[in-house]
């Protein structure tokens, strides 16, 4: 049988564990073939706040015309972090072209965080994303990010769980059909993540310790995990339970090390955590 593909349009930072460089050794290690697709290539991640990068954007649609030319195909397709809203295009058609019918499509709408966008985004970038998750299977976006897609004002109240099924409703009625949504306000030193499958109408919750320590990456981390679990045939709600339980593992593994905190998690040593169900 053939190793399934997975095509990651994410950026690649050479230093500072995060999105491809994140994607690339989880998924790897749950059987998986990641071929990179990347956005830009950064010299290292942006909490060092100085770095270099080139944009990738002009080679993006030559590289999709070689790789129709030479007949590649992909299992699934999983985008995380964009340069900006006119590069949502060109993952548009990068679906268009590659996913498969009834394949896997992965959209982490990575754009903000503490109900504010993230600094090298600007406003266009939301409406242009409600058009990426429309094409979307699943979706990731943090609580922040839900509310901005499903057009609802952000608040540090903790929502109910009624709420928060009905915000996953209301993006599932935008398109994608499996909705996940992390950080969510929770009590007693907490954090949850909800889930939600249109498919079977099943909603569930997930709750982890939070853990004191801040860095880059954890997003990447986390979604890359839950698309490894549902190529592998897991549903839904286990592949969440999983993706979270390593998140957390990982976390206070670095946590517990002491590294600075700006290289991201140390993922390599937890990497064997992942072979366990």
């Amino acid at each position: 049988m053939a190793t399934k593909r997975v095509l990651a349009i994410h950026d690649m930072c050479s230093f500072g564990r995060c999105s491809l460089t994140a994607a690339l050794p989880v998924i790897s290690a749950m059987g998986f073939q990641v071929c990179p697709f990347p956005t830009a290539i950064f010299s290292n991640n942006l909490t060092y706040g100085d770095y270099t990068f080139s944009d990738f954007t002009p080679h993006m649609t030559e590289f999709m015309d070689k790789w129709q030319k030479l007949g590649y195909t992909y299992d699934a397709i999983y985008s995380g972090f964009l340069a900006d809203a006119g590069q949502i295009a060109v993952v548009l058609d990068a679906i268009d072209r590659f996913a498969q019918k009834d394949g896997l499509v992965v959209v982490d709408p990575a754009m903000a965080d503490d109900g504010h966008l993230y600094p090298v985004f600007k406003p266009d970038i939301v409406p242009e994303m409600r058009k990426l998750i429309a094409k979307a299977t699943v979706i990731t976006p943090n609580y922040t990010e839900a509310g901005l897609l499903a057009d609802r004002p952000y608040s540090e109240d903790m929502p109910t769980t009624t709420e928060m099924l009905e915000l996953c409703q209301k993006l599932a009625s935008m398109g994608p059909q499996q909705i996940v949504i992390t950080s969510v306000p929770s009590p007693n030193d907490t954090i949850k993540v909800v889930s939600y499958d249109a498919r079977t109408a099943s909603f569930d919750e997930c709750s982890i310790d939070r853990i004191p320590f801040s860095t880059c990456g954890t997003g990447d981390l986390f979604t890359s995990v839950l698309t490894g679990s549902l190529l592998q045939g897991k549903d839904l709600h286990h592949s969440v339970q999983k993706a979270s339980k390593f998140l957390s593992y990982a976390i206070n593994y670095t946590y517990k090390d002491g590294s600075d905190y700006r290289e991201g998690v140390q993922v390599e040593p937890c990497l064997k955590e992942l072979l366990k169900d």
